[in-house]
């Protein structure tokens, strides 16, 4: 399902231009962030000792980083600022798989306002986090470095994204440490109205009907001598069992990938990786290869679903 509004919202949103188009703060109920310094003009902000934690109360997930810096053409400081927080939201959301009911669809909707526009005469926007960490509970992950670049167009053309990551690290989930790529990049595009719903339901409270079609150049994660690439197409949801993805995958060394799996007691998934690994395409001895889909919560791998639960 979809909204049938969402195509004319955005419409209006993106026939602003950057003097009428203005940033919202963020909303306390939303989330609370604050920076040791800040530096901030019309075409980028720079919070050093940056601090965000989903509200209320005292141990809900926050973020922290020794600085996040946002570029482009923003409309004023003071937009610039809010975007940075607005960013810093999305990032710790998707992290941590928090949804928060004060991070509404109309703040995100208006705090891209700007960003909207200036892609529309085709802007560019870069965001990066150095040294980010994201924390929940006991589990803490973290990276040296996180950078995301947006590029527009003009007319109906799409919004081409790359998200770049290194260093990652986790500590408090062996499992999930002992899986987490240290470096990864992906290279993709979505439609230009689509940017709205993506962050809200990444971060705000997930709508079922919203879904966004995502197009994939390439998809590149690496952890030692494991690595996987990627290609294809997908539709993100607020749920992943509402989502769905097809493609093409391959990747390098999976035994050991295998391995990784038996050694932290996840049976199942290993089970279904050397399902995988059978039914793969071997270019060699350390590489395989697979079209793949996602859909209904199910992973099909050469038309072959595998039990991953």
């Amino acid at each position: 399902m979809r909204i049938p509004v969402l195509p004319a919202l955005f419409g209006a949103v993106l026939a602003m231009n950057c003097s009428g188009a203005h940033a919202a703060p963020l909303p306390p109920a939303c989330a609370v962030g604050g920076a040791g310094s800040l530096s901030a003009s019309p075409t980028e902000a720079t919070a050093r000792n940056y601090v965000l934690r989903f509200a209320p109360g005292a141990g809900t997930p926050s973020l922290h980083a020794a600085s996040v810096t946002v570029s482009g053409a923003g409309g004023s400081a003071r937009d610039m600022r809010d975007i940075l927080d607005a960013a810093s939201v999305v990032l710790l959301g998707a992290l941590v798989n928090h949804h928060g009911a004060g991070c509404t669809a109309d703040y995100f909707l208006a705090t891209l306002q700007p960003i909207l526009a200036g892609l529309q005469t085709g802007q560019t926007y870069d965001i990066s986090w150095s040294s980010p960490v994201a924390q929940t509970g006991a589990k803490q992950i973290r990276f040296g470095v996180l950078h995301l670049h947006l590029a527009g167009g003009s007319g109906a053309q799409p919004i081409m994204v790359s998200l770049d990551l290194g260093g990652a690290g986790m500590t408090g989930d062996t499992v999930l440490a002992s899986l987490l790529p240290q470096d990864a990049r992906s290279d993709f595009s979505i439609p230009a109205q689509a940017l709205g719903p993506l962050l809200a339901a990444t971060a705000g409270r997930p709508a079922r009907s919203v879904a966004v079609p995502v197009t994939i150049r390439t998809l590149r994660a690496r952890r030692g001598d494991m690595q996987l690439e990627g290609s294809g197409s997908a539709e993100l949801t607020g749920s992943p069992d509402a989502a769905s993805a097809s493609g093409h995958m391959s990747m390098r060394n999976l035994p050991e990938l295998i391995e990784t799996l038996r050694a932290a007691g996840q049976t199942r998934p290993a089970a279904a990786l050397i399902m995988a690994n059978l039914v793969g395409h071997h270019a060699d001895a350390a590489d395989t290869s697979w079209d793949v889909e996602w859909a209904g919560g199910i992973l099909t791998v050469n038309h072959i679903p595998l039990p991953l639960r």
